[in-house]
């Protein structure tokens, strides 16, 4: 008959063992040995079936983990878990004023917005109509850092080059 059990092994394993340690707690209650005064076939029975006969380093680790004191093993910190770092990939349309508007300029001065968790990406010129054309640039930002508000007045705030901003794409990274 076996049973099947999902989760980690060595804890199934532990699991199992306590339960057979428990029993033989019971039986060793008053007595060094099973048989008695001195160690007998019993014992080294016993022994393997909890221990198992290869498992020299799992019971290596029992036997240090009990040489800690209770208290000492509850005061033990639950390793930190990795910040997981919240990222957007954001493509934007930037218009400018007109067609006469130095679109390098523009791009230039955009690129020049300097904001910690920001990083400027490709770009290319996209015709809208009548001889204008807009900035469409990729970027990418650090979500606590950066919010959409920071950009958008960054951006808009180059004036002389700058009529209007979209946010064509905005996705999670």
């Amino acid at each position: 008959y076996q049973r099947r059990v999902h989760g980690n092994p060595l804890i199934l394993c532990l699991k199992m063992s306590l339960a057979i340690s428990a029993d033989l707690n019971k039986k060793l209650e008053g007595k060094n040995f099973l048989a008695g005064r001195n160690p007998g076939d019993a014992d080294r029975t016993a022994f393997q079936e909890l221990v198992g006969k290869d498992n020299v380093h799992l019971w290596r680790w029992i036997k240090h983990m009990c040489s800690f004191t209770k208290a000492e093993r509850e005061a033990w910190e639950a390793p930190e878990k990795a910040a997981v770092v919240g990222k957007s990939s954001i493509i934007l349309d930037i218009k400018p004023w007109d067609d006469e508007t130095d679109l390098q300029a523009m791009e230039n001065a955009v690129r020049g917005i300097v904001i910690e968790g920001l990083h400027w990406g490709a770009s290319k010129l996209v015709p809208v109509a009548f001889g204008v054309k807009k900035l469409q640039i990729m970027l990418t930002i650090i979500d606590d850092l950066v919010s959409s508000d920071d950009i958008e007045e960054a951006v808009t705030g180059i004036e002389d080059y700058v009529q209007s901003m979209d946010v064509v794409a905005w996705n999670k990274v």
